[in-house]
């Protein structure tokens, strides 16, 4: 899944969020959770400015607090953020759709070149 507007980074971030949101609008992250679904791609730093970087674009709103001693998010989701998975499926199946017409427009353009090098012979 993989939404246009965003960067890769920011694409894994979202749906690690989306997991751990078990499809709650409200619910606590902690950053070992997110590093450990996004796979590497980001440390701690990075995640921070990512999630910033969601939540200027709407995606979500957040708050950092501290529970039991341990750096945590508590997360709400907005109507954009709830709809990711939704605009990332229309985003993949509108390139799916571009590379089956630009498919279909050369193999097009293929038969009529032969048909006029047929004709034209």
């Amino acid at each position: 899944m993989w939404n246009a507007a965003l960067d890769r980074t920011e694409n894994e971030v979202m749906r690690a969020l989306l997991t751990l949101s078990a499809g709650k609008a409200r619910f606590l992250a902690s950053p070992a959770e997110m590093l450990s679904l996004v796979k590497g791609r980001c440390d701690e730093a990075a995640l921070e400015r990512t999630l910033l970087s969601l939540a200027q674009d709407g995606y979500f709103d957040f708050i950092a607090t501290d529970r039991k001693g341990e750096k945590t998010y508590v997360v709400e989701l907005r109507p954009k953020g709830a709809a990711f998975e939704r605009s990332a499926h229309n985003d993949r199946r509108r390139f799916v759709l571009r590379l089956i017409v630009a498919a279909a427009c050369g193999l097009a353009s293929a038969l009529i070149g032969i048909l006029l090098k047929l004709i034209i012979s």
